[in-house]
């Protein structure tokens, strides 16, 4: 919380600051976007790192999700730099599949819905073209959202494993370094691309029989989203 109360503070500051400056174009909009997500190190975690011991197979697969919200861009007077705070809604998913040699079959979903809050310093080498680099705090709004699904018994048990799970893994907040590149046309249409890069835990373990300890889940997202400036102060 205090890394969100740090960044709300900066935002604030800024926004006062280039208000200070009759000249500064400042702008504001909504963004809407898709993104590929996925958190490193989840069979190790669930099984363990050596996945060959009873004949089974635990993989870790990415998802689609999207990713939108309200940005405020704040270009500096008589420079090609920017400063664009963000408030962002993520829904990201990961899938975790098992078989082994008895022919049983699950797979295990993980549907984490995060509230983005941070900034980007950005960068106009030319014309419209911009690079941007910044920081995003993910509070977790859906640590629980679970899914299990297996061919044992027809489903019979997948209530009781589904809530296994859910009681045993608890989605965490998310930090993540961000890098972006993208394109501002003159009609407010704006393109960009990005890669998040986690680098705390995002999941964590209520139950002793995980590894969690010796495996970190960071998670890595790529986005690509489309956003339009609706007015100029």
């Amino acid at each position: 919380m205090k890394v969100i109360l740090h960044l709300l503070i900066l935002s604030c500051f800024l926004n006062v600051s280039l208000h200070a400056q009759n000249e500064t174009n400042i702008t504001y909009g909504l963004k809407l976007g898709g993104i590929y997500s996925k958190i490193s190190n989840l069979p190790e975690s669930i099984k363990g790192r050596d996945n060959t011991f009873d004949n089974s197979v635990m993989e870790s697969k990415g998802g689609y999700g999207i990713e939108g919200g309200f940005f405020l861009n704040c270009k500096l007077y008589d420079t090609r730099v920017a400063i664009q705070p963000e408030l962002l809604f993520r829904q990201s998913s990961q899938a975790v599949n098992y078989h082994d040699t008895t022919g049983k079959e699950f797979e295990l979903g993980l549907n984490y819905a995060y509230l983005q809050i941070g900034a980007l310093y950005k960068v106009y080498p030319y014309e419209g073209l911009n690079l941007g680099f910044g920081a995003f705090y993910g509070i977790s709004l859906s640590p629980n959202n679970i899914t299990y699904e297996s061919n044992e018994a027809g489903g019979m048990y997948d209530v009781a494993t589904r809530q296994f799970y859910q009681d045993g893994l608890d989605g965490a907040d998310d930090f993540s370094l961000c890098f972006a590149l993208g394109y501002e046309l003159h009609q407010s249409i704006h393109f960009d691309l990005r890669y998040y890069l986690g680098v705390k835990d995002v999941v964590k373990s209520n139950a002793s029989s995980f590894q969690f300890i010796e495996n970190q889940n960071k998670s890595g997202v790529f986005s690509f989203s489309l956003g339009y400036s609706f007015h100029q102060w």
